[in-house]
């Protein structure tokens, strides 16, 4: 007759792996489903800092490799020298090439390919169009500094010209020291003082007041008398 202790350990522990999803796992033997999501999750936050991917099982790599951009796909296939991993990112950088250059330019590759029969991997066609896309862009990028050089030089041009064309600012006229030998003055030889005029208005106040004083000198009454004829004289 079974105990009844035993029973009850039995049906608790049936419940339990009813409940458990049956998932297969890595080669490593089996773990349990919720400990490897949460490495799945792990590895997917951490896409930065995983380089070598050894031999990881292809199932996992096809969940987790999906989340990575151009840049870590690229540096886990590089890092990765014991496997060759084209045969799950070939579709993953079909899926870039289509996303950075466009479903019209993505058609046009397959087309060609198509017409000569030739298959290369799309991690070999998204590097070739990125360089081919950085030359464009550089070559744009030195068109428009060449441009922006001869706008710039045809703007000084314009400015010379108009500095040319504009009549030289007047100069007063000034005299200058009018000395002899090496004088350039316009009078040779004389003074080396500046040339004034004279004050004709002092001048004339002069002359005024020392007619009005001879006048009244007793050689100016004389002199009167002397200039007058014989018969006006008394």
């Amino acid at each position: 007759m079974p105990k009844p202790g035993r029973d009850l350990s039995e049906r608790r522990t049936h419940k339990r792996d009813d409940l458990m999803p049956r998932k297969s796992v890595t080669n490593s033997g089996n773990k349990p489903p919720a400990l490897e999501e949460l490495c799945i999750r792990s590895a997917i936050d951490n896409l930065d800092h995983i380089k070598d991917v050894g031999h990881t099982d292809a199932r996992l790599l096809k969940i987790i490799l999906p989340h990575c951009t151009p840049e870590q796909l690229l540096k886990i296939e590089e890092y990765t020298k014991s496997r060759d991993l084209s045969p799950i990112t070939n579709e993953l950088w079909l899926g870039h090439y289509s996303r950075k250059f466009g479903e019209d330019n993505l058609k046009t590759v397959q087309e060609r390919m198509k017409k000569t029969k030739k298959l290369f991997k799309w991690k070999a066609l998204y590097q070739a169009k990125l360089r081919e896309q950085d030359d464009v862009e550089k070559k744009c990028v030195e068109r428009l500094r060449e441009l922006y050089k001869e706008s710039s030089e045809k703007k000084d041009s314009r400015k010379l010209q108009q500095i040319e064309l504009m009549p030289p600012p007047g100069r007063k006229r000034t005299f200058g020291s009018m000395g002899g030998g090496g004088s350039s003055g316009r009078f040779g030889g004389g003074s080396s003082s500046r040339f004034t005029k004279p004050d004709v208005g002092s001048k004339g106040r002069l002359m005024k007041k020392a007619r009005a004083e001879f006048v009244a000198s007793n050689q100016a009454k004389k002199l009167s008398q002397v200039r007058k004829p014989p018969g006006a004289r008394r």
